[in-house]
């Protein structure tokens, strides 16, 4: 598979096959993805949890908010939910460019799980309390969540779009627009 494959296989998931675990060796390795990424001044503040425990996971779930736009859709049913975290934390006092770090960092985890075929979700409405019962860091605190597992459902871009929010259809698979390209180009 080319990048640009990757790129497009690389999609926010929101249903998994929750009873098919995701190896530890990959979720660490995924990690080791964001380790080696670039990042500010190479100062390489961010630090990660892996969440997988059963109960853990349920609690983590619970303060969670799934899809902005498909407000009927309470997010993943039991069977359905993520085989596990990634939480990305980040020193409790902010500096600069810290978030840009988290998101590249983010970027690298899900193009890694992607290519092993684990689907991913990254979150940013969460309950930093939940996140804390389950993965607690002292002096760090979670900026994202990203949610793991093999994916439970059909993700189709929709290239070309004129439109930005996303769907699921009668059938339930989940469509995601994108605006064309030349429209995003300002300038060459």
């Amino acid at each position: 598979m080319n990048f640009t494959e990757l790129t497009e296989k690389a999609r926010s998931y929101r249903r998994f096959k929750e009873e098919k675990p995701v190896p530890s060796s990959l979720l660490r390795m995924m990690i080791g993805a964001a380790v080696v990424a670039p990042c500010t001044s190479n100062l390489q503040r961010l630090r990660f949890s892996i969440v997988t425990g059963e109960h853990d996971r349920n609690t983590l779930f619970s303060g969670i908010g799934w899809a902005g736009y498909i407000t009927d859709w309470f997010g993943p049913v039991p069977g359905e939910r993520p085989a596990a975290y990634i939480v990305i934390h980040v020193p409790e006092k902010d500096e600069l460019f810290t978030g840009i770090d988290a998101g590249i960092a983010a970027s690298h985890i899900v193009l890694a799980g992607a290519a092993q075929g684990v689907g991913s979700c990254i979150l940013l409405n969460f309950e930093a309390d939940a996140v804390n019962r389950t993965a607690p860091a002292e002096g760090y605190k979670p900026v994202l969540v990203i949610a793991l597992g093999y994916p439970g459902e059909t993700v189709v871009l929709e290239k070309d779009s004129k439109k930005i929010r996303y769907w699921r259809d009668e059938k339930g698979v989940h469509h995601v627009p994108k605006l064309p390209l030349e429209t995003l180009i300002l300038k060459g």
